[in-house]
């Protein structure tokens, strides 16, 4: 309990310390408060209150986690953590020739355009058709899932739907990534242009974005394309006009009042979405929303903290470092056995069996660990680190254009998602090489333009 004592306080004091750097809007900064809110917390926080996570995780075996693996976990989290802090801080230190606290958002004057409009259309056409032919051949697990799962409140028939939808993977990346890029261009258009065009086509991309990542029956991607959206609205509708002459208290009550309003509904959403995932039934409005709430805390703080603790008891003990054979793409490619870290570590933690597809989700500081031991623990996290140093001086080094812009909140989208997987799954699986396609593809005359560093 010491030790613990003391990871906090060096936490808490680099916080403290590097706050100006972190709390902006930033790519690492996104990595570092998304990782240390649902991993390093629960991490922490485990060794407090530990009979309440045996009770809410009471379908995994963590009995057998002994409390020096829980101090080992521990130590591992928070040297990778503030390893990627340090590695950050020197990449930064590198090219600006001191510690620059970056800010995408910081826009002075008027947000250029350097949108391809063939291009958004030529493409978002190519998407839809895919879509409406890939549906109508899987429609009858997809309203399996609607009506079974999610109305009929049917757990199984999500996890049969989820797996046969999401069995193709240029589907799920088109719904994952590609299109939700492509709704927020359109909400661009109709925030910069006003006419009833624009306004038909983003609330029909909206509409088909929102129900098709409804339908892969996840709700994490739902809230993280809703968020993306707020954002980027936010920085459009603050940059794009010239700023009138506002009363400023009126201004900011007024803006907050849409913040808490808009911050509400996601987390309505996130309840009617557990709800509907569990077969529970409720005495009242008021115990359904307790009960959902206290699930919905439980899941972000724990769902992540769990499974670090897994992965040290898991790795070396019962099973070798796994490398690289965990990425199916290097297996395919080299023909090697594929080694499926989460669900190996789930079935082997698991109480219940007839979840044929279970897994686990690892932050990447953890993946390190998993996959190269004490080696990746140190190297991969310092490698991480000077990535996302590169990306947010890229990003700095970019023109403020619409596209541009746009792709700065899917980095930092791709931010968020190294806290929920490892590198490689962040960078294919949840889409930033496609962001990174998709972006350039939508250059006018696929020309990039940077403006100088300051």
């Amino acid at each position: 309990m010491a030790i613990t004592y003391v990871l906090v306080a060096i936490l808490l004091l680099h916080l403290f310390l590097f706050r100006k750097l972190i709390f902006k809007w930033n790519v690492f900064g996104v990595f570092f408060i998304a990782t240390l809110l649902f991993s390093i917390t629960g991490i922490l926080a485990f060794p407090f209150f530990k009979p309440h996570f045996l009770n809410s995780f009471s379908s995994f075996k963590l009995g057998m986690i002994t409390d020096g693996q829980i101090i080992k976990t521990q130590l591992i989290a928070v040297t990778g953590f503030l390893l990627t802090l340090y590695a950050y801080i020197f990449g930064v230190s590198f090219v600006y020739k001191r510690i620059k606290c970056i800010n995408h958002f910081s826009i002075q004057g008027e947000i250029k355009d350097n949108l391809s409009r063939a291009n958004f259309r030529l493409m978002t056409l190519g998407v839809c058709l895919f879509i409406l032919i890939y549906l109508f051949i899987k429609r009858d697990v997809l309203l399996l899932g609607i009506f079974e799962g999610l109305l009929g409140r049917q757990p199984d028939a999500i996890l049969q739907s989820r797996g046969a939808i999401t069995s193709s993977y240029l589907y799920t990346i088109i719904v994952y990534n590609i299109l939700p890029f492509l709704t927020i261009v359109s909400l661009y258009l109709s925030i910069k242009k006003k006419t009833l065009l624009n306004k038909v086509l983003f609330l029909g991309l909206f509409s088909l974005s929102f129900f098709l990542i409804l339908s892969l029956f996840q709700k994490r991607p739902l809230i993280i394309f809703l968020l993306s959206l707020f954002i980027a609205g936010f920085v459009f509708r603050e940059n794009l006009f010239p700023k009138k002459k506002k009363i400023k208290a009126r201004s900011k009550n007024g803006k907050k009042r849409k913040y808490v309003v808009y911050l509400s509904f996601l987390f309505a959403l996130l309840l009617v979405l557990y709800y509907s995932a569990t077969t529970y039934e409720f005495k009242s409005v008021f115990e359904a929303v307790g009960k959902l709430s206290e699930i919905a805390l439980t899941r972000v703080f724990g769902r992540l903290s769990v499974p670090a603790f897994c992965y040290v008891h898991y790795f070396p003990e019962v099973n070798n470092y796994y490398g690289l054979t965990n990425i199916g793409m290097l297996s395919k490619l080299f023909r090697f056995e594929h080694f499926p870290d989460t669900q190996m570590v789930f079935e082997y933690f698991h109480t219940v069996k007839r979840l044929e597809h279970g897994s686990l989700a690892i932050n990447s500081v953890m993946g390190f660990y998993g996959a190269f031991g004490y080696f990746g623990l140190i190297f991969g996290n310092l490698f991480l680190g000077l990535l996302l140093s590169l990306i947010d001086t890229f990003l700095d080094k970019l023109e403020k254009n619409n596209i541009n812009l746009i792709f700065t909140v899917f980095c930092f989208v791709f931010a968020y998602y190294l806290s929920q997987a490892s590198l490689p799954r962040a960078l294919m699986g949840y889409g930033f090489v496609f962001f990174l396609m998709t972006w350039f593809f939508l250059q006018k005359g696929f020309k990039i333009k940077l403006r100088r560093l300051t």
